[in-house]
């Protein structure tokens, strides 16, 4: 048998990696290129509050509610992408929006708020937050809305109706009128924007449904459900 050179040896080597490469360059030109999917309506989802700002607490537990904000936000989230909506979150952690070094760190994180906000191009807004009241007998869900929009009102409206439905009247035993609010984060796109007051951390039958894990998931649904029913969904 007749001994390769070193030289054959290198030759060798060279045409196989060059066959390698021209069978890859073949495969992803025959391979098609995967369409990619129309983009889901995107929804942002708020957690109001976060790092310094911890917002109100609760009565009994001291559960603070930045954290609560988060955890609904998340919820909420999670049922309006079931639903065939994709959830754009502001803030997914516990710390806040805004830098160390800023001097005015509320300020900071409501900028980055809008910001995320206006770069989403949402269909809607939902910003997540838990009331207080100095009278602890105050307890429900409220919506919130701006004034200058009408398919905020309306928004508003829908989910309020079923806020009622579902927990007011059956825990409260009364329901609410959509109000409207002069907020900045209802501000920040002309898409439909609401602030949902989940109820009064003040309040201890209010803050044990806040800290109830079924509570918790059946409120997201009811939200989501409330979204998704606007846009002439289920």
């Amino acid at each position: 048998m007749h001994k390769k050179s070193g030289k054959d040896h290198s030759t060798a080597r060279v045409a196989a990696a060059f066959v390698i490469a021209l069978v890859f360059a073949v495969s992803a030109v025959a391979v098609p290129v995967a369409v990619s999917a129309e983009r889901l309506p995107v929804v942002v989802v708020d957690a109001g509050h976060g790092g310094a700002d911890g917002g109100v607490t609760g009565v009994n537990s001291g559960a603070k509610e930045s954290d609560l904000n988060l955890a609904m936000s998340r919820l909420i989230g999670e049922c309006l992408e079931s639903l065939g909506f994709k959830a754009v979150y502001t803030r997914k952690g516990r710390g806040g929006l805004y830098r160390e070094e800023d001097d005015n760190k509320k300020s900071a994180d409501m900028a980055m708020r809008g910001v995320i906000i206006r770069r989403a191009s949402p269909v809607a807004v939902i910003s997540v937050h838990m009331n207080t009241f100095h009278d602890r007998s105050r307890r429900g869900a409220q919506v919130f809305f701006d004034g200058g929009s009408e398919s905020g009102r309306a928004l508003a409206q829908s989910l309020q109706d079923a806020l009622n439905s579902e927990f007011n009247l059956p825990d409260a035993g009364r329901g609410f009128a959509p109000l409207s609010a002069d907020k900045y984060i209802l501000k920040q796109t002309s898409a439909p924007s609401v602030i949902v007051e989940c109820g009064f951390l003040s309040n201890p039958a209010d803050e044990a449904h806040l800290l109830d894990a079924d509570y918790t998931a059946r409120f997201a649904r009811a939200v989501a459900a409330a979204v998704s029913g606007y846009f002439g969904g289920a």
